[in-house]
């Protein structure tokens, strides 16, 4: 189960960020824009906002490893496509035709890490940081080496190994049960209790904060390399990701971590990590590589918080809870790519700084109002 929830977790990543670095070559082959580039690379996060809040009720009798099959062999598809894909419409398309199928490998896969949260929730963690590093990297380094269209599909045929791997692991050890927690409730009284529970409600804030603004930073660096003074070709864009596989220490290592530190401690910490190496990514090259892997380190480690609190719950079901997180998680990615992609085109990199702070203040601010509600509530109860 455990190499079934990697492949998962890293398959489905690996299709998420595929056109980051690609600027150079969307310019060469489309004549893309800096603010068309932003809606390119939010088409797949459009897509999985879109389907997010529904797969927990469309797959929870399903077998999770029957829907990672299907999944990846979708995602094959689409990936063939893209290679021969010739107009920016047909590509915008083809990524939100794969951000809605990612939605239900990342749910299947979060059905498999809520049978034992404590030791899968960092595996899964781990998955995506390699996921999201090579769908930066190897779309980058691919299309460079070999071509447009062998490039993608390249991507097509490791989307086939990944169906083949996991069919056969499946057929070895035995299809996951489905949770009978899951089986007799209604999903009206799903989303209720979904958004009732205020320590969800927080999740799902701090998730759409989370990759609002990996998606503003990391999209807003590939357009900025590919400018002047920089200048610097897809390769050359896609290798500094590797900078954040360094995070996977640290990931791997955040059970020991939270033996030392609370939660808030842990919080607090890692959000001010984020702001320091925003300050170093505005800077020199050198300081753009150190400052990709402590952002990494800070953005990923921030996800465990969030994924322990979704696999955790006892009151709402872990696929509807993911499901609509899942939403709140790629809507903020929407906005941050084509906003990013916007800001940097106006204000340069001070631009999207400024979009960064403002998102992050304004969810801050929410997160306190339902704080400050939940202990309101408990006040009175404790009159009572």
């Amino acid at each position: 189960m455990r190499t079934v929830l990697i492949i998962g977790s890293l398959g489905a990543f690996f299709n998420l960020y595929q056109l980051q670095a690609l600027y150079p070559q969307l310019v060469d082959r489309f004549g893309t824009t800096l603010s068309e580039a932003g809606w390119l690379n939010m088409a797949s996060l459009l897509g999985m906002m879109i389907t997010a809040p529904i797969t927990g009720a469309m797959t929870k009798h399903a077998s999770p490893s029957r829907l990672l099959v299907l999944g990846f062999l979708a995602l094959a598809t689409l990936n063939a496509s893209a290679a021969f894909s010739t107009s920016q419409h047909w590509l915008f398309i083809l990524r939100l035709g794969q951000g809605i199928v990612i939605p239900f490998l990342l749910t299947s896969t979060m059905k498999l890490v809520s049978t034992r949260p404590g030791s899968l929730v960092p595996l899964y963690v781990t998955g995506t940081i390699v996921g999201s590093t090579f769908s930066r990297m190897y779309p980058a380094w691919s299309v460079d080496a070999i071509g447009w269209e062998l490039g993608f599909l390249s991507s097509a045929c490791l989307m086939v190994l990944s169906a083949v791997t996991i069919h056969f692991l499946s057929d070895a050890s035995g299809a996951a049960p489905a949770n009978g927690f899951e089986r007799h409730q209604v999903p009206q009284q799903y989303a209720r209790q979904a958004f009732a529970d205020r320590t969800l409600f927080v999740a799902y804030l701090a998730g759409f904060a989370l990759l609002f603004t990996q998606s503003a930073v990391f999209t807003a660096l590939g357009l900025r390399l590919s400018q002047e003074p920089y200048l610097w070709d897809s390769e050359q864009i896609g290798t500094i990701y590797l900078a954040c596989l360094p995070a996977l220490f640290f990931v791997l290592t955040s059970r020991f971590v939270r033996r030392y530190m609370s939660e808030t401690a842990l919080t607090v910490s890692l959000i001010s990590l984020i702001w320091v190496s925003l300050w170093m990514i505005g800077g020199t090259s050198t300081s753009i590589i150190v400052g990709v892997a402590l952002f990494a380190t800070g953005t990923y480690m921030f996800q465990t918080v969030t994924t322990r609190l979704l696999s955790s719950s006892r009151k709402v079901p872990v696929a509807v809870a993911t499901g609509i997180y899942l939403s709140f998680y790629y809507l903020g990615g929407a906005i941050g790519a084509s906003l990013a992609a916007y800001a940097f085109a106006a204000s340069s990199w001070n631009g999207v700084f400024a979009c960064i702070a403002i998102t992050q203040a304004s969810i801050f601010w929410l997160v306190l109002c339902v704080r400050h509600s939940s202990l309101m509530q408990r006040t009175k109860e404790l009159r009572c």
